[in-house]
């Protein structure tokens, strides 16, 4: 008998035990889903409920505000005190509560657990934005963006941080190490104000040439084209794209990709379906565009935005291995707006078979000046070394 009951005893056990391992991997993983689903059911109370603690303390936080989360705060970091989420989510709830002195503590202890947390970044630029610390401030930046790049606040903490000039030159000092965020400074710019814009303006300035390629740059000025800051667009793609004297940007068609549309100062090529505009390599070896119109009407084949001040400009394109009877269906404009009446021929340079010039006076009446190319109906042509200089001002 004594054996059996003890055999009897032995089983009950086990079977408590295994029990036990459920009920406990069952919290385990409810405390688990907590921490992706806050709404979800998990149970505060036992020893490791980070995860339930966490989403109560949030849930609190919201509908009941912040003096409410504390405790559950605090409770998440008993089950897991080397946390810095768990940390900062307290440091939160005491800032928001008003409870200045105590944030700062905990949000020190976050710090030192590591900077890999949100809040605990957050919270350190603001101090430093407040002690007026530019320096700490734009490091505290940046190991932000490096973290989230996509960050919801990055163009408000830019802009911020780069109120002044001393914070302009921090960001710009920042971006030359070429953080992972360096791109999405110059491509993210839709919605900026005009005086967000002009901060970008300088920094990029101050930073130097050679951290953007020519195509994160287009969609910068384009952004500055469209808020009419012509001068900074200019400013920007100068430094960045067009290293030539020529007041065009590859004339001589080597950058260009005709399978994709071209921004701010690049050339724009017509996508209209009677149109064919393709690369080549001409017989003196040089990257040319090749220019047909099928259809029935002349077409802006191609052109390019340009800033120019009043004065007397002389064009100068060449028409390689394309017979003067055909370059002669090629006008040019110097418009504000596309119009097939102000394009004219230009004229055969002697000794220069292929090389055409046009001089043109262009008046106050825009600034902005669109360069295009109209090729007539049923015409081939074959283009390159397209130039633009000034002659003199009115």
């Amino acid at each position: 008998m004594p054996h059996i009951l003890t055999h009897k005893i032995g089983q009950v056990v086990a079977a408590l035990g295994l029990v036990v391992l459920a009920v406990a991997a069952f919290l385990n993983g409810t405390d688990r889903l907590a921490q992706d689903l806050p709404n979800s059911a998990a149970i505060v109370g036992w020893p490791y409920d980070t995860g339930a603690a966490q989403a109560r303390a949030i849930s609190e936080f919201v509908q009941h505000g912040p003096v409410s989360a504390i405790s559950y705060a605090r409770r998440s970091i008993l089950s897991d005190p080397l946390s810095s989420r768990t940390v900062s989510l307290l440091g939160r709830s005491q800032l928001a509560a008003g409870q200045l002195a105590e944030a700062r503590k905990t949000f020190e202890v976050a710090g030192k657990l590591g900077w890999r947390d949100e809040l605990t970044q957050i919270y350190w630029l603001d101090q430093a934005m407040q002690s007026n610390d530019l320096r700490s401030a734009s490091e505290r930046l940046d190991a932000l963006l490096r973290q989230n790049p996509g960050n919801e606040d990055r163009d408000r903490f830019l802009a911020h941080v780069s109120e002044g000039p001393d914070g302009r030159a921090m960001i710009a000092e920042r971006l030359k190490k070429q953080p992972v965020w360096a791109a999405s400074y110059v491509t993210t710019v839709r919605d900026l104000s005009p005086d967000e814009l002009r901060q970008r303006v300088d920094v990029v300035l101050r930073a130097g040439r050679g951290l953007w390629d020519c195509q994160q740059t287009s969609v910068f000025v384009q952004g500055l084209i469209g808020a009419n800051l012509l001068n900074e667009a200019q400013a920007v793609w100068r430094m960045n794209c067009a290293p030539s004297n020529s007041l065009v940007y590859d004339g001589g068609f080597d950058q260009i990709d005709p399978t994709e549309a071209g921004a701010g100062f690049e050339w724009q090529l017509s996508n209209r379906g009677d149109v064919s505009i393709t690369a080549s390599k001409g017989s003196d070896g040089n990257q040319r565009l090749d220019l047909a119109v099928q259809g029935v009407v002349s077409v802006p084949i191609i052109q390019q935005l340009l800033l120019l001040d009043p004065g007397r400009y002389r064009i100068i394109w060449r028409t390689p291995d394309t017979t003067p009877a055909i370059a002669g269906n090629l006008r040019v404009a110097l418009s504000c707006k596309q119009d097939l009446r102000e394009a004219a021929v230009g004229s055969l340079i002697a000794g220069k078979p292929d090389t055409y010039i046009l001089d043109l006076n262009v008046d106050a009446t825009c600034r902005q000046r669109l360069l295009t190319f109209w090729l007539a109906p049923g015409s081939a042509v074959h283009i390159d070394d397209v130039m633009l200089q000034s002659l003199a001002r009115k």
